[in-house]
């Protein structure tokens, strides 16, 4: 009897033990905890991912927080537009199932169907590696989230705040592919340094420098506090095609094809009366447009890159008859074009790469070429 209760309690013993190892490794560290249940609470992490998070994270997990978090983020918006606007769509509820319905690409990979992926590939968050591979089970490094974060993020915030060439010691040891995007991630207080630089106490005179540790692995939790970091600037809920392309739902309902950094507008017939489009036309008292055109027709004179707005002069009497006149014509941006009435498109948007990374706000953009920040203006209409 004795024999047996000494074997029972040594089993006991092993699997408490397994728990609470199991337990600690489960759980997130004490400095991200905070972080890790605010981002949960806001539904921005899959249910499947909120666990082992002090594990690298894969290219596979990585795109699916990435959606969901802009997917749910997007969605506060969407259910607060008024009824007669919902009323028109043909769902309201953005998933990646929805929102595939509506948008096509060229783009595909033989190593995954995880539509999670195929919508961060539209999206412009991930590409492939040129062979149609995703590798979804790779990890990912730290630069590489520089560089993932970057492409969707770049036209929706307005520049660096921190110098990553002054307060980086490790900037060097960053991939050549990489070094902008983490010059601009920890610029723009995405991803910080896994050390922080030391300044002197009466400057910002940089006494020790930081550590960014460009080719170790994301964790996780480290993937999961970005986000949080992102979602606290209120950039996290705009919806874009391709890293550049701001669309609403209204415009979703249009439907888009998308060809690498190509994305157009499909001229599908989508009518609804009470587009945020339409109504702004009804209050300027532009009747005479919304009799005439249907509403995909008229809302495609707002789907622009953020901060393109005020200089693309939306819903001046010039501008809406030149481009709903049924001819073809072109913006030029420079780092992007434009083109109306093209090959039975609505509208046709061509992203110029030469340019890197843009510094976007709600009015104006500016990018980088030839080692100086340019305001974005438009160089012809043709």
């Amino acid at each position: 009897m004795k024999k047996i209760l000494s074997l029972l309690l040594t089993i006991s013993m092993i699997f408490s033990t397994n728990i609470m190892i199991y337990g600690a490794e489960d759980e997130p560290s004490d400095w991200a905890k905070e972080d890790v249940m605010k981002t949960i609470d806001l539904g921005y992490i899959p249910e499947h991912l909120q666990n082992n998070y002090q594990q690298p994270i894969t290219r596979e997990e990585f795109a699916e927080i990435m959606v969901t978090a802009i997917f749910t983020a997007r969605q506060d918006a969407i259910d607060s537009a008024h009824f007669d606007t919902k009323s028109g769509w043909d769902f309201q509820k953005l998933t990646p199932e929805n929102f595939l319905s509506k948008v096509t690409t060229t783009e595909y990979f033989t190593d995954t169907d995880n539509p999670y992926i195929r919508v961060a590939n539209i999206l412009g968050i991930i590409n492939g590696d040129g062979n149609h591979k995703f590798h979804p089970d790779e990890l990912i490094t730290r630069e590489q989230a520089a560089v993932m974060f970057m492409n969707y993020f770049h036209s929706l915030d307005n520049g660096n705040r921190k110098n990553a060439v002054e307060e980086l010691s490790d900037l060097d040891e960053a991939s050549s592919w990489a070094r902008e995007a983490v010059i601009c991630a920890y610029g723009r207080c995405y991803i910080k340094g896994i050390k922080n630089p030391v300044f002197f106490d009466d400057s910002w005179e940089v006494m020790e420098k930081g550590y960014f540790d460009t080719k170790s692995n994301l964790s996780r939790e480290q993937a999961i506090t970005i986000i949080l970091r992102i979602s606290e600037k209120h950039i996290l809920n705009d919806l874009l095609l391709r890293g550049y392309v701001r669309i609403t739902m209204d415009d979703l309902m249009s439907g888009f094809e998308i060809d690498g950094n190509i994305v157009k507008m499909k001229k599908s017939g989508f009518d609804s009366k009470y587009t945020l489009g339409m109504k702004y036309l009804r209050s300027r008292g532009l009747e005479n447009y919304i009799n005439q055109y249907t509403s995909q027709e008229l809302d495609v004179l707002s789907v622009l890159p953020l901060g393109t707005d005020s200089l693309h002069n939306i819903y001046t009497i010039e501008k809406m008859d030149r481009i709903l006149s049924g001819k073809e014509v072109t913006y030029d941006y420079e780092i992007f074009t434009i083109t109306y009435n093209k090959s039975g498109y609505l509208a046709v948007f061509e992203k110029n790469e030469h340019y890197g990374y843009w510094a976007g706000t709600g009015f104006s953009i500016h990018y980088y070429s030839n080692g100086k920040w340019h305001l974005l203006e438009c160089k012809s209409i043709k």
